[in-house]
Formats: C-alpha cells, structure tokens, sequence
C-alpha cells in the first residue's frame, strides 16, 4: 500500500492519476504496519515460527481501477487509471526523467497482468489476532500525503 505514498504519490496528487501498464491485472495489498505486526510477533516467539515461512496478503483482490474508485470516494476527489502501453509508460516516465518508476511499473505493474490472479491468505489474521488493514483504512491514514487538496478529515466510506 505504501507504493501510493511513495512511488505513485507524484501522479495522485499532481494529475489524479494512476498511471500503470497493469491491464486488469488483480494485487493483493498489504500496508507496511502489518508488515511490521506479523515481525514483532515472530521475532518475539521465534521458537513457533522456525522452518515456516507466510504470504502476508490482504483479503481483498482489487484491480488499479477499482483502487482508482476507492482513493476516489475516500479523497472525495476524482482518481483515475490509466494503463498505457508498455513503450508508451516506459517513454512517457523517461520524459519526466522517472527512469526508476518506469522501473518500477514495468516490474511491479506489468508482470503481474502476465501471471494468474494472485490468491488470499488469513495469515496476518492467524499470527496478529487482527484483521489486515483495509485499502479504505489506509486511504483514510494517509489523506494527507495523497489528496491534492491536503483535506486530513475521512470520508465514510
């Protein structure tokens, strides 16, 4: 999720954009705080968690448009995607000399549209005792790195 405040963040809040050869490729988000719950429960009952290994995903399988819709009705300001043509997304960020987001669309957008969809999984639900953080709820987090208009309050969603 922190791919929104990073690396796409430039696009949302200066041209409400999200601007990615991913087709209707489908991700599975996971935010970083997660990330981090499942770690300090591992690293602090390490004996329980020897030779496993976990995919941390959330339960949810949107595509960038339906992401576009949810940053859209929770900034209360209109996101749209955009899926351009590998050449085309690759010479369009070597323009705006963003050599490593075309990088990173080309890896992190593109491949994904090429594989199957991505499964879900209950581990961060297993080893945290807690849901996994919502798309909704990390928009609603992080409203003042991604809106445009720098509004902090939440929309229901």
């Amino acid at each position: 999720m922190q791919n929104f405040t990073t690396t796409l963040r430039r696009g949302l809040v200066h041209k409400q954009i999200i601007f990615l050869p991913a087709g209707n490729a489908k991700f599975t988000l996971v935010d970083i705080r997660d990330i981090g719950d499942v770690a300090a429960v591992i690293l602090t009952n390490t004996a329980s968690h020897i030779n496993k290994s976990y995919e941390l995903t959330c339960d949810q399988k949107p595509g960038f448009q339906q992401m576009a819709d949810k940053l859209s009705a929770g900034l209360a300001t209109k996101i749209n995607y955009q899926s351009p043509g590998l050449l085309n997304f690759y010479f369009t960020k070597r323009k705006e000399k963003n050599v490593s987001y075309a990088d990173f669309g080309n890896d992190h957008a593109t491949l994904p549209r090429l594989k199957k969809e991505p499964g879900v999984t209950n581990c961060i639900k297993v080893i945290t005792g807690h849901y996994p953080i919502t798309f909704e709820q990390f928009i609603c987090d992080n409203k003042a790195l991604l809106n445009p208009s720098g509004v902090r309050s939440c929309v229901s969603l």
